[in-house]
């Protein structure tokens, strides 16, 4: 059985780099993928089809939210993890809504982000 997709779509190279090392050192078998703006993750998602996307809300080109509202069309079986700083209540109510599975605030543990993704892969 092959490993399930994940893709990383966050601007910030420094935090691409501590979300792979966080799932890496997690042990957890996947298949790892990066995007580094919405527009990019979008069209990766669409062409992937990754298990899991954890996605950042604030980038340049496309907002979160916007990719996740086209991933919700163009890949209804991805689930989507918010990882962002935006952590004010109405932010994350407007993610869960829109059909994020959770949502982890910046600054992150990377035991934390290996619990959200297990907890996708399981949804």
């Amino acid at each position: 059985m092959s490993s399930p997709t994940l893709l990383l779509v966050d601007d910030d190279k420094f935090v691409r780099n501590l979300l792979r090392d966080a799932i890496t050192e997690s042990g957890l078998e996947v298949r790892l993928l990066e995007a580094e703006d919405g527009q990019e993750g979008l069209e990766v998602a669409r062409r992937e089809r990754p298990a899991v996307m954890l996605l950042d809300l604030l980038m340049p080109r496309r907002s979160g939210l916007e990719v996740l509202n086209a991933v919700r069309e163009a890949s209804p079986d991805t689930r989507v993890l918010i990882i962002s700083s935006m952590d004010a209540e109405p932010v994350v109510e407007q993610a869960l809504a829109a059909g994020a599975v959770g949502f982890v605030g910046k600054p992150f543990h990377p035991l934390e982000i290996a619990l959200a993704i297990r907890q996708a892969l399981a949804h």
